[in-house]
């Protein structure tokens, strides 16, 4: 079996296990997770037929679905972190991402190279495996920035809007529509949205913590419950919230303004420190080599 052989079997593998391991997961997130209300409802229908069909056209390979991929990125399924990222694509969509990023980098690779050596084979496959697992983490990072730049503004909105009377869904409501639009009052839409379709403030914002997955909205949410449950008032609560996001990202400024100076160590010992050194020591140099000093 040639070289060229073995890529192509190794690519069919990997494209068949990652679409039945990922119809594995979509076919468990109805269970782990609460999907956002508002997403179209007209859509599950076919969602699910296209999941029956996947299905039933690789039932033979169920077999599969029985080995655990490593849970990498904080040990999330596809589906979770779907939802984390603010859902930028289907669980089906990311699946056909997933398999033709795993035909694209081999086939590139080979065009490039024209060679069949092992190292233009494999190494191609592994970053056409990773890539959008990769593509997907960057993308709940930057919607996690996002949000926790967003929750001390919106603590404090909240807790203005609670202070001047209105109860906390309301608040919630005035929020969503004088901010500005962002992952965070999307995301307090969709609560907005669950309590209006019948599901409890508690409920709801627990669906909150869990689609997010956050630490500092998690804490807001805990608070809150706590309040709700021990009857204390709703504006203390979003006060010391609002204290302590605040608190917390001091810290986090002071901490990265403690590592400047170590980050700053790699592009001066390149980039600065070279230039510094022919600068100085260069026209010496040129005056030695024209002395003849240089000479033995």
């Amino acid at each position: 079996m040639d070289m060229l052989t073995l890529s192509i079997t190794i690519l069919i593998f990997l494209s068949v296990y990652t679409a039945v391991y990922s119809l594995y997961l979509y076919r468990q997130m109805h269970v782990s997770l609460v999907l956002p209300e508002s997403a179209d409802i007209s859509a599950k229908p076919k969602a699910r037929f296209i999941e029956n069909t996947l299905h039933k056209l690789l039932k033979p390979f169920g077999f599969l679905a029985n080995f655990k991929l490593s849970r990498s990125f904080a040990g999330r399924s596809i589906p979770a972190k779907l939802i984390m990222a603010g859902s930028p694509i289907s669980i089906v969509e990311f699946i056909l991402f997933k398999i033709l990023s795993l035909a694209f980098f081999p086939f590139t690779a080979y065009i490039i190279f024209q060679s069949k050596d092992v190292i233009y084979i494999i190494l191609p496959v592994l970053v056409g495996f990773i890539a959008p697992d990769m593509w997907l983490n960057a993308k709940i990072k930057r919607r996690h920035r996002e949000i926790r730049r967003d929750l001390p503004a919106v603590i404090d909105l909240l807790k203005l809007c609670v202070e001047a009377g209105l109860d906390f869904m309301l608040a919630v409501h005035k929020v969503i529509k004088e901010f500005k639009k962002c992952p965070l009052t999307d995301e307090l839409s969709e609560v907005w949205k669950e309590t209006r379709m019948g599901s409890s403030r508690r409920d709801a914002l627990q669906h909150l913590s869990r689609r997010v997955n956050l630490l500092e909205l998690s804490s807001f949410v805990r608070t809150l419950l706590q309040a709700d449950r021990m009857g204390s008032p709703m504006g203390d609560a979003l006060k010391i919230q609002s204290e302590e996001i605040l608190q917390r990202r001091f810290f986090q400024g002071e901490e990265a303004a403690l590592k400047a100076p170590i980050k700053l160590l790699l592009p001066l010992f390149l980039f600065i420190l070279p230039a510094v050194l022919i600068i100085v020591a260069g026209p010496i140099l040129l005056q030695f080599m024209r002395g003849g000093m240089m000479k033995f």
